[in-house]
């Protein structure tokens, strides 16, 4: 092995990795899996961060402008992300089986971005000869903001910007900037009126539910592992006995001065302090999903 890797990663013996590829701790790479350049030029290089999964037969392959790509990220089996041109790909994203990430034009996408099997999302078309005058040719930047959903089966085109929390319903050809906050649906897709997947959500709301998910996590976690609400701090504790180390979930906006054994969870910047302790590992998979996602500050 000649790649950089740290901790706790479990990658299969017959995962093809390039040497100019660094990866993180605790990531999940399956069989067959290809992460490199292309063949026979020289590739820039290939940032992987912590707790990702790759599953099998997936392939990624960059040209010089290389990849960078967050931590909690999900790319199930036999993706092709591909392109010459730089690919940034944030936290918590989740990409379907087959899909296609293109970034010959290229291609950002930020955090919390969930794209269904099978969708494709291009930054380039290219068609017929130059010389003999076909003008079906452009590489041009897409861009895929926080939260954006597109549901299965759905093709971006190229030079696109995909507003924050937009939906895309199943089979949607998107050949048209998309504004945040809508739904979407149809080939060209097309705004629905009146159709919204959000709500408004108080702190005491998103309080009692934590709760309820921390119970959930402690039961099915086994003796050793306990939590305890402090309403006078509005704020909720779990404690692994063991090792004596800490979750601490509240409301203290950018909070991420705690010790080396203590993850705090922001509920009001929905950020937390990455520690990579076992418990914070094994609570954030049992959330990260579909309950709540957070994004990193700082580290051990």
């Amino acid at each position: 092995m000649s790649y950089q890797a740290g901790i706790g990663n479990e990658i299969d013996v017959s995962a093809q990795i390039s040497d100019d590829v660094v990866i993180g701790n605790y990531n999940y790479i399956g069989k067959n899996v290809v992460i490199g350049a292309f063949k026979g030029t020289q590739g820039g290089k290939i940032v992987i961060g912590d707790c990702n999964q790759i599953h099998e037969d997936t392939r990624i392959v960059m040209g010089a402008e290389g990849l960078s790509v967050g931590d909690w990220n999900v790319f199930h089996n036999n993706m092709l992300v591909m392109g010459g041109q730089r690919m940034e790909i944030g936290h918590n994203c989740w990409f379907g089986q087959n899909t296609i990430l293109d970034s010959a034009g290229g291609l950002f996408i930020g955090n919390g971005v969930r794209v269904g099997m099978y969708s494709q999302i291009w930054t380039h078309v290219a068609s017929g000869e130059l010389i003999e005058g076909c003008t079906l040719y452009a590489q041009r930047s897409t861009s895929i903001e926080d939260d954006v959903w597109l549901v299965g089966s759905c093709i971006v085109g190229s030079g696109l910007n995909l507003g924050r929390r937009a939906v895309c319903m199943i089979g949607s050809l998107i050949t048209k900037d998309l504004e945040p906050n809508k739904v979407y649906r149809g080939s060209p897709a097309s705004e629905v009126e009146g159709l919204h997947f959000y709500r408004s959500v108080t702190d005491e709301e998103k309080m009692r539910m934590m709760i309820g998910w921390v119970d959930q996590f402690v039961e099915q976690s086994g003796t050793g592992v306990s939590s305890e609400y402090l309403p006078h701090l509005n704020t909720l504790r779990v404690k692994d006995v063991a090792s004596d180390e800490l979750l601490v979930i509240g409301f203290e906006d950018g909070k991420s001065d705690s010790g080396t054994l203590t993850t705090y969870f922001d509920l009001k910047g929905k950020t937390y302090s990455k520690r990579l302790t076992t418990l914070e590992r094994q609570f954030y998979r049992f959330i990260f999903d579909h309950k709540a996602r957070f994004l990193p500050i700082g580290k051990n």
